[in-house]
């Protein structure tokens, strides 16, 4: 059988990687645009956006290797199917469970691939573009040096910039700032000076008007010409070393060991934790439930002329409630640390049942050879 096995390999393995091709894309389109708007609102480059999409990989291959190893398995044993090569393996005494056995081994390589992403590269690379993202919006520099356009580097406060003059000089600048709304101020002068240093930014404008409108009454416009005035802009930073990380960029022995009053520490409840650290562990069992699924539910009805839409279907219903169960019980967990162990039943449960419908196939051998007889049933 090993002949046979490699087959199945190669038919396995271009509808996969055409799979993971199609679904990376559409999944890792969907998931940059979130960080559009940083990389625009701070006025970064394309080189910034790139960094960030990439970094958006790891999570996004936890994703797309199961759906892919589903769907290249769906499509392989379908197209087997319809072209009656299973019928013929099947006559040459090859079982259910051991046409199982090629795709197991393609999938538990799979299983190792995802649970080393999902264990170690998916937090990595979710501190990593936490940290980088922190840094770019702590970028004053970046974020001002734009000619002609109004920025909002924080809520409640707009920039303009006319033009960029020497090195750390702007022309025509603009700041309105509306945070308080007891003291609304508006700023323009002739030129300003940008400095940042330990720790601190300012940024010192020279030849300007300050424009106050202060309650009780807001109609009183005060009015203040100045020489230099400096205005602070330390508070629109963010200092990435003093954040607090997320369960999504902690690894796995820390999540596990985390204590209720740490959790209570960083004012999360500590199942979001507990919910984070199992789903990495039990994502990657999709990559084998999913696949053995989609082989049971397509043999175990045996060998039909009429089609086999309908299972091909019903693989793809039970694939999604088996996931949608899965995504059910990490949200419980989240709120009740207790109920970890749900979130290795979905999985679990679609192994087992895939077994059982394999043994309990109606496609043996014997059902087979019948199904190649003239005059079998249509």
């Amino acid at each position: 059988m090993g002949r046979l096995h490699r087959y199945l390999y190669r038919q396995l393995l271009g509808p996969f990687l055409f799979f993971v091709l199609v679904f990376t894309g559409v999944i890792w389109l969907s998931q940059s645009l979130r960080v559009i708007e940083t990389v625009v609102n701070n006025g970064q480059s394309a080189g910034v956006f790139l960094e960030f999409t990439a970094l958006l990989l790891p999570r996004v291959m936890t994703v797309v290797l199961p759906v892919s190893a589903f769907a290249a398995t769906l499509y392989a044993i379908n197209r087997l199917f319809t072209d009656s090569e299973i019928v013929v393996m099947f006559a040459a005494g090859l079982s259910g469970l051991s046409l199982l056995r090629p795709i197991l081994m393609f999938t538990a390589a799979l299983f190792a691939v995802v649970l080393a992403i999902s264990i170690y590269l998916v937090p990595l690379s979710q501190r990593e573009m936490r940290d980088r993202i922190s840094e770019v919006r702590g970028d004053i520099a970046a974020a001002f040096l734009r000619e002609g356009a109004f920025i909002s580097p924080t809520r409640g406060v707009t920039i303009f910039i006319r033009e960029i003059g020497r090195p750390g000089e702007l022309l025509g600048v603009f700041i309105h700032d509306r945070r308080d709304l007891a003291q609304i101020a508006t700023y323009t002068a002739e030129r300003a000076v940008l400095f940042s240093e330990a720790g601190e930014s300012r940024l010192v404008m020279l030849d300007g008007v300050a424009q106050i409108s202060a309650k009780p009454t807001p109609e009183t416009l005060s009015i203040l010409r100045f020489e230099q005035l400096g205005y602070d802009l330390t508070q629109m930073t963010e200092d990435a070393g003093e954040r607090t990380r997320k369960p999504s960029e902690m690894f796995l022995p820390r999540l596990l060991t985390i204590t209720e009053e740490e959790a209570k520490e960083r004012f999360r409840p500590v199942g979001e934790f507990r919910a984070e650290a199992h789903e990495a562990l039990a994502a990657p069992l999709y990559v084998i439930a999913l696949p053995m699924l989609a082989v049971a539910i397509v043999l175990s009805a045996g060998f039909r002329r009429q089609g086999f839409l309908g299972r091909v279907l019903g693989s793809v219903i039970v694939a999604v409630v088996l996931r949608v169960l899965g995504l059910a019980a990490k949200s419980a967990t989240a709120n009740a640390a207790f109920l970890w162990p749900t979130m290795y039943l979905p999985p679990l449960l679609g192994i087992l049942a895939a077994v059982w419908l394999l043994s309990m196939s109606g496609l043996r051998p014997r059902s087979a050879r019948a199904a190649m007889l003239p005059g079998a049933a249509r």
